[in-house]
């Protein structure tokens, strides 16, 4: 009879030995796994911000616009002699969204754009005129990180 108990208590132990590493292993599992929230959260925060939205944004609201200009910037503004770097103070609110064909029929106009930046050029040849600025991808939020402005 002390055999039969002993096993008895050994077939117990081995059973509940087995249910607790199982509950362990489903609780391991479930704290692996992340719930659907936070995988359409962690989705949404990684997508890239739409350039066209950004585009009518930024050229329409001077806050947001000066939020998302990287100063210092690279780039120049020159007037006839007077040239200067872009800084927020004499920073001067951009109103012409960057477009694939402008109205403005004097000027001769480029587009490049990537996935990543946008580079807009705007010119009259053999005048002195040119203005470029280039809009990049940044931690998934567009930026104007260039803008050159020559008036000569």
């Amino acid at each position: 009879m002390k055999i039969s108990s002993v096993l008895l208590i050994f077939a117990f132990a081995l059973i509940f030995l087995n249910c607790t590493n199982k509950v362990k292993q489903e609780s391991d599992l479930n704290s692996k796994m992340p719930d659907i929230d936070s995988v359409a959260r962690s989705a949404k925060r990684e997508l890239p911000e739409n350039f066209d939205e950004f585009n009518k944004k930024f050229h329409s609201d001077s806050i947001f616009q000066v939020s998302r200009v990287d100063f210092p910037i690279e780039g120049k503004h020159i007037t006839g002699f007077e040239q200067s770097n872009w800084t927020r103070k004499n920073w001067q609110f951009q109103v012409i969204p960057v477009a694939e064909k402008t109205e403005i029929g004097e000027y001769q106009h480029s587009i490049i754009k990537t996935d990543t930046l946008i580079t807009e050029k705007f010119w009259i040849d053999n005048s002195g005129f040119e203005v470029e600025r280039q809009f990049k991808l940044i931690k998934n939020k567009w930026f104007l990180i260039y803008y050159n402005d020559i008036n000569l």
